[in-house]
């Protein structure tokens, strides 16, 4: 498995695939996909994308401020170690990348995280900063968040 930064186009058929099953493929984009300071990570396998995420900037106040977004994993992979792989990967790709843009590696990081996922998150040194809450049409939900220095 490579992991490597990648296109919003490279991961929109694994997000769709695997977070937004039976709806329609658009429901996965997300407006600020195009944005250049938004950065999209892949886990490549043989060739294909395996799982996913992206990291959308949302401040650059004290500490800069990413949202975490479109997790996913190809189902046949799951608990395979392929997401706790690619979030290292991007973690540590981020605080690189601010350390060069700001000139400091400080970073935080928010997520939705489906209920589900919140141990996975925790395990990953994310914490429960919101009560439960519904997504709707997508369901529970908790926001987690991890600082990074």
């Amino acid at each position: 498995m490579i992991c490597k930064l990648a296109s919003a186009a490279d991961i929109l058929p694994l997000r769709a695939q695997e977070l937004r099953a039976g709806k329609p493929a658009d429901s996965a984009r997300f407006p600020e996909d195009y944005d250049p300071h938004t950065l999209h990570f892949a886990a490549w396998s043989k060739k294909r994308i395996i799982g996913c995420l992206t990291l959308i900037e949302q401040s650059r106040e004290t500490t800069p401020t990413w949202q975490l977004r479109g997790m996913a994993t190809d189902k046949i992979l799951q608990n395979r170690g392929v997401g706790r792989t690619l979030l290292f990967f991007a973690e540590t790709y981020l605080q690189s990348y601010c350390l060069k843009r700001f000139g400091r590696p400080e970073v935080r990081i928010w997520c939705n995280a489906r209920t589900g996922a919140v141990p996975f998150y925790s395990r990953m040194g994310y914490g429960v900063i919101s009560d439960e809450f519904m997504i709707e049409g997508i369901g529970p939900h908790y926001k987690m968040e991890k600082k990074m220095v």
